[in-house]
């Protein structure tokens, strides 16, 4: 018997041995579980990452600096989430003294629709009324809620169906989908504070 065979021949044996010394044997038919054993064989239920709709919205803040902030919201389409938007705080927000840059006249026209990475919300004449800051932090509160919409980055933003030219506070007006990034400073930080430095640091 030459080397190579006799190697064979081992690794085969060792193949046999190992399901014996580790105790399993192979069953002829299939058969129940004992209840002790049962509880090693994986649930049927759902994994934890099935899909689920987009659940934050973006309202003013408490306090004097009126910053962004997210709040949940139980939505399954972006068409629900824009539309909870535009419904402002609820009962509990408004007496948590949440509130909205948004006027509450305006609506959305039709379904939002996403082409890409850019979701385009279209909504009544209505937000056109505000002008400077107060523009600004509602166009940012609709910016910041689209992007919950996974794989949104960008948002266009007509009224009307019409595409207008809106101002950004990092730069001059543009008629192009608007992100996150045209409107820094405009949430709160997720971030901690930090604690103060130690004396004679």
């Amino acid at each position: 018997m030459n080397r190579r065979h006799r190697l064979t021949c081992l690794i085969g044996a060792l193949g046999m041995l190992l399901p014996a010394s580790c105790g399993l044997s192979p069953d002829a038919a299939p058969r129940d579980l004992p209840i002790d054993e049962q509880d090693l064989v994986p649930s049927p239920g759902g994994s934890g990452d099935e899909a689920a709709g987009p659940d934050r919205i973006y309202l003013a803040a408490p306090g004097e600096e009126r910053l962004l902030r997210s709040v949940p919201r139980d939505t399954v389409s972006p068409t629900a989430l824009m539309e909870s938007l535009l419904e402002g705080p609820n009962d509990t927000e408004a007496e948590q003294q949440y509130s909205t840059f948004i006027p509450p006249t305006v609506r959305l026209l039709q379904p939002p629709r996403r082409q890409g990475s850019i979701l385009f919300v279209d909504v009544s004449d209505q937000l056109t009324e505000l002008t400077g800051a107060s523009l600004s932090e509602a166009l940012a509160q609709i910016v910041f809620t689209a992007t919950e919409v996974d794989g949104v980055s960008r948002v266009q933003i007509t009224i009307a169906g019409d595409t207008k030219s809106w101002a950004r506070p990092n730069g001059g007006p543009t008629t192009a989908p608007l992100s996150i990034y045209d409107y820094p400073g405009f949430v709160e930080s997720a971030q901690p504070p930090f604690p103060a430095l130690p004396a004679g640091a």
